[in-house]
């Protein structure tokens, strides 16, 4: 036991220590300069859609890459080394610690994005069948609507929905095509949770109508926002 528990705690320090990489954030001051901070811009935070609407496409295009590894580093990590796995706890801990590491960055100050990529990419290493099945949710979602907000909580929803579903029929039959055990159900449910309650500023605007779409772009000049 006090091995398991050492493990958990290595998974969990790495995760959130990779997951507060703030990618968006130093992209932001590479191209605008020291005093630039993304965070006083459009949605206030330092993920990959964000970065689109004040940096441009080229610079979202590497956070959304970077941000979604940072997701899929320390879950396949602990995956994978016998000492960071604990008897299988260690990659939905490491999942969920990269998406807070993310969400709030010990480097920056504790303020970073929303953790879709990152949880995303957690998601892939967990369960390759629920991320498919939730990415064409949450792209088609994007395609319909342009909302990225709406994909993003839909796919959460549906992440929720579909790791308790399968971890059901896991239960009677344990051959199923996308098997999910209690440790990775820990993290089906508590990490797009966390995904949802970090948007709901987002959702407000949603349902007010006032929330931009993909594409839009934000005005940086000083004291724009």
């Amino acid at each position: 036991m006090p091995g398991i528990i050492i493990s958990v705690i290595l998974s969990a320090l790495i995760a959130y220590l990779w997951g507060s990489i703030p990618t968006g954030y130093w992209m932001g001051k590479i191209l605008r300069g020291k005093d630039f901070d993304i965070r006083d811009h459009g949605s206030k935070k330092i993920g990959a859609t964000n970065v689109q609407r004040t940096l441009g496409n080229g610079p979202a295009a590497i956070v959304f890459l970077v941000d979604l590894s940072k997701g899929i580093g320390p879950t396949l990590l602990a995956l994978l080394v016998p000492a960071l796995n604990a008897g299988g706890w260690g990659p939905p801990i490491a999942g969920i610690l990269a998406l807070l590491g993310h969400c709030y960055p010990v480097f920056i100050g504790f303020k970073g994005g929303r953790g879709v990529l990152t949880g995303g990419g957690a998601l892939l290493v967990i369960s390759p069948t629920i991320f498919l099945i939730c990415l064409i949710v949450t792209v088609g979602t994007i395609i319909l609507s342009r909302y990225v907000s709406l994909g993003s909580v839909l796919g959460s929803a549906c992440t929720i929905i579909c790791g308790i579903t399968f971890f059901l029929i896991s239960q009677g039959n344990p051959h199923i095509f996308a098997h999910v055990t209690i440790q990775q159900l820990l993290f089906l449910i508590i990490s797009p949770a966390l995904v949802l309650i970090f948007h709901a500023d987002n959702i407000k605007r949603l349902l007010s109508g006032t929330e931009r779409k993909l594409g839009q772009k934000v005005d940086t000049t000083p004291n724009a926002n």
